[in-house]
C-alpha cells in the first residue's frame, strides 16, 4: 500500500461503508493538502453520489440543499419576511429579498437597525435566498443588525452582468426607502460567497463612485471569483498557480468553473432588446475584477477569505493585495485544508466555524466600532 492508499485507507475509516471502493474519488492531485474532516464528510456524502448533471435546470434544484447536511443550523433571530424590490430598469422585473430581523424589538414597535446586506453565490447561473440562509441567520442572530439577502435574477435568462445591477438597484431602492425596512442607511455591510462575494467587492466600488461610499463601513466576503476565466483555454494558460494546483479539487474545479463560464457569455449573445455592443458595454470592467479603474477610497474595512484547495485562490488573493497597495485596509485569510464552498460545512469542519464566526466578529465591528455605545456581546454560532 503507498502513501497515498494509505491516506485514502485512513480517512475514510469510520466512515458509512467503510472498504466500499468510491465511485467518484477525490483526485490523487488533491487529497493530501485536504483536510482529512472534509475527506471523511467527501466520502461519506459526495463520493458515492450521482455524477455532477450538467442540466442547468437540475443543478438549480438541488444547488442550495447540496451541503445542508453539513451546515449548522441557526436559531434566535427575531422574525424573517420576504418582499419585491425593483430590479435593474434595462430589464424591468422585481426581485426577491428576504430580510431578517434580529432579537430585541418589543411587540407592536420597530427599532431602526445597521443593515448587512448579502449577495449569495452560484455561478451567476445558480442560487436563490436559500444558499446562503443559514449564514444570514448566524450574522442576524448574533449581530444587533438587520440582513437583506438579495435574489438578484441569474443568467443565461438574463444578460450578464444582471447580477450586479439587480444588486445594486435593490440596495439603492432599499436605502432610498430605508423607513419602511427600519434600517439606518448610513450604516451598513455588504457580505457574500463566491460570485456573491464578487458582487459585494465590485458594489464597494460602485457606491464609492455614486458618492455613497461613507455609508458603507465594511465588505466581509469569502472565495470571491475575480479574473475572465474566458481568457484561459487550459488552466496552464492561467497566470494563477491555483487554477493548475486545483484543476482537479473537490465541488469547485477547472471543468465545473469553464461550464459556469459559459452561460455568462451565452447570456449577450442570445437574441435580446439591447444590442450585443450595448450588452458588451454593460460588462465593462465586471468580467475581470482587477480591472476596476480606481482602488482608492474603498470601505473602511475589507475582510476576504480564501481556501487552500481552491482554482479561485491566487485571484482572490492577488486582488486584496491590490487594495491594499492602494491604501486600502484588507483582512485577508486563508482557510487551510478546504475547497471552495467550505463555509457551507459549518457544522463538520472547523474552517467553515472559524470563518462563519470571522464574518459575525468582522460585521459587529463595523457597525460597532469602539467609538460607539457598545453593543450586546457576539454569541457564537450554535453548536450542533
Amino acid at each position: 500500500m503507498n502513501v497515498h492508499e494509505l491516506r485514502m485507507h485512513e480517512t475514510h475509516e469510520g466512515t458509512k461503508t467503510p472498504g466500499t471502493p468510491l465511485l467518484n474519488p477525490l483526485h490523487e492531485s488533491v487529497i493530501n493538502r485536504l483536510d482529512p474532516a472534509f475527506v471523511r464528510l467527501y466520502n461519506d456524502y459526495i463520493a458515492n453520489g450521482p455524477p455532477t448533471s450538467t442540466d442547468l435546470a437540475v443543478v438549480r434544484q438541488n444547488y442550495s440543499a447540496l451541503y445542508s447536511y453539513a451546515a449548522a443550523p441557526a436559531t434566535g433571530v427575531g422574525g424573517i419576511g420576504e418582499t419585491q424590490v425593483p430590479g435593474w430598469d434595462k430589464y424591468q422585473g422585481d426581485i426577491n429579498v428576504r430580510v431578517y430581523v434580529p432579537p430585541g424589538e418589543e411587540p407592536g414597535q420597530r427599532k431602526v437597525w445597521p443593515v448587512h446586506f448579502n449577495f449569495h453565490g452560484g455561478g451567476w447561473a445558480v442560487g436563490d435566498l436559500e444558499t446562503d440562509a443559514h449564514v444570514c441567520h448566524h450574522v442576524c442572530a448574533s449581530v444587533p443588525c438587520c440582513v437583506i439577502d438579495i435574489g438578484y435574477r441569474l443568467i443565461p435568462e438574463y444578460p450578464f452582468p444582471i447580477g450586479i445591477m439587480d444588486s445594486l438597484s435593490a440596495v439603492a431602492h432599499i436605502l432610498a426607502n430605508h423607513k419602511t425596512f427600519s434600517i439606518d442607511p448610513g450604516n451598513m455591510t455588504f457580505g457574500g460567497e463566491s460570485s456573491g462575494a464578487t458582487i459585494a467587492l465590485i458594489l464597494n466600488h460602485l457606491f464609492r463612485d455614486g458618492g455613497f461610499g461613507e455609508k458603507l463601513k465594511g465588505v466581509i466576503v469569502g472565495t470571491p471569483t475575480i479574473s475572465d476565466v474566458r481568457k484561459y483555454a487550459t488552466p496552464d494558460m492561467s497566470p494563477w498557480p491555483s487554477m493548475r494546483e486545483a484543476e482537479f479539487a473537490p465541488l469547485l474545479n477547472w471543468d465545473k468553473l469553464k461550464w459556469f463560464d459559459t452561460f455568462k457569455w451565452i447570456s449577450i449573445s442570445s437574441p435580446r432588446p439591447t444590442k450585443p455592443k450595448e450588452q458588451k458595454r454593460d460588462i465593462s470592467w465586471f468580467a475581470d475584477a482587477m480591472n476596476a479603474p480606481d482602488f482608492t477610497n474603498l470601505a473602511p474595512l475589507t475582510y476576504l477569505a480564501t481556501a487552500e484547495v481552491d482554482p479561485l485562490r491566487d485571484e482572490a488573493e492577488a486582488y486584496a493585495k491590490k487594495m491594499k497597495e492602494a491604501g486600502n485596509r484588507v483582512v485577508l485569510r486563508r482557510f487551510k485544508g478546504v475547497p471552495h464552498h467550505f463555509m457551507h460545512m459549518d457544522r463538520v469542519l472547523p474552517q467553515g466555524r472559524e470563518y462563519v464566526q470571522d464574518v459575525i466578529s468582522h460585521i459587529r465591528r463595523c457597525l460597532y466600532p469602539p467609538l460607539s455605545p457598545p453593543a450586546p456581546a457576539i454569541t457564537a454560532p450554535p453548536e450542533t
